[in-house]
């Protein structure tokens, strides 16, 4: 039975904190990813499909003029490797997020993201209640 975040998170991407948000949308659609990780002087900073629109798109502002230091989600919240997923999911609740860099020994080691833990979870509950569908309480 899978109980950690390590046990199912996945590769992470950092990209720099000067790249134009142009660049990074360009790179996150190549790589088919939600997110990437900026690391600065003062730490490290997430930035997401949802900063992109909300910050960018939705204010009409030029993507090509705009670097990713200047929109990224600053520090990243970040889930220690040997968390339990269910801590995972409060933290995604509570803040609204679908993303979160885990860390190990003071480094991130990869992302953790609610379709990680859908993909995981998700068909054998699915599976489970299929086979009570019948049955009556």
């Amino acid at each position: 039975m899978t109980n950690t975040v390590k046990e199912i998170m996945h590769q992470h991407t950092f990209v720099q904190g000067g790249m134009t948000i142009k660049d990074v949308a360009a790179l996150m659609s190549k790589k088919r990813i939600g997110s990437v990780l900026i690391k600065t002087t003062k730490g490290v900073g997430i930035l997401t499909e949802r900063d992109i629109t909300g910050k960018i798109v939705a204010a009409a502002k030029d993507p090509k003029k705009v670097s990713a230091e200047d929109v990224m989600t600053f520090p990243a919240k970040t889930i220690n490797s040997d968390a339990e997923i269910y801590e995972a999911c409060r933290i995604f609740t509570e803040n609204h997020f679908r993303r979160l860099p885990v860390v190990e020994d003071g480094k991130i080691i990869g992302i953790v993201t609610t379709r990680d833990i859908v993909r995981q979870f998700v068909p054998q509950l699915v599976k489970d209640l299929y086979h009570f569908k019948d049955f009556r309480f």
